[in-house]
């Protein structure tokens, strides 16, 4: 039986924190892998514009390339239409039926996952891994986490590893006038960013 974490998001762009909760994911948890999977369109972000699903894929790729363990799926920009963490992580199961899947995020993303389209299934058939994110108090998802432990009977585990202080909001502003991102996201994503020129315009 292997574990498998899954960490989701629009990824517009991906950055270091992302890159850091992820393998932060590997290592604490030893998972034998983990599923990186750009979203097509977040049900909280319907309304935003966002890069192409083609340009999110590679920068995925890019951020994670080299790194043991780690497979970027397209599963959710192929499927189209809004993407459900339920939906995906239930077709996962199908896919990997005798393993354990953790579903990867952040405080800010734990703190509102009951609420979710089916969240409460979410937290009932499937464990989580969850780190801190700066600006939230521990206390508060210390919290969160033993109200959806004792009323869900949710496995969740908690990250040790800090995260960094970073948004993709503050990268594609930072972008749009031309500014270094190289300290908020991998070289190769900066590289790819520029080249394509995907925040040039406001």
């Amino acid at each position: 039986m292997s574990k498998i974490g899954v960490l989701g998001g629009t990824f517009d762009p991906i950055h270091n924190g992302h890159v850091a909760l992820g393998l932060a994911a590997l290592e604490e948890v030893g998972l034998d892998k983990l599923i990186v999977m750009p979203a097509h369109i977040q049900p909280f972000k319907q309304h935003r514009k966002i890069a192409q699903d083609k340009h999110r894929l590679t920068m995925a790729k890019l951020a994670f390339e080299g790194r043991e363990g780690v497979e970027v799926s397209d599963f959710e920009l192929v499927k189209g239409d809004i993407s459900y963490s339920y939906d995906t992580m239930s077709h996962l199961k199908t896919l990997y039926p005798y393993d354990d899947l953790y579903f990867v995020m952040g405080t800010d993303s734990f703190l509102k996952v009951d609420r979710w389209y089916k969240g409460e299934s979410l937290l009932e058939e499937f464990s989580f891994i969850v780190s801190s994110r700066p600006g939230y108090p521990e206390k508060v998802l210390e919290s969160k986490i033993r109200f959806i432990a004792e009323d869900y009977g949710t496995e969740i585990i908690r990250l040790k590893t800090k995260m960094p202080e970073i948004s993709s909001t503050e990268i594609r502003d930072a972008a749009l006038f031309g500014e270094s991102i190289s300290h908020l996201v991998p070289k190769a994503v900066e590289d790819y960013i520029y080249k394509n020129g995907l925040y040039d315009e406001d």
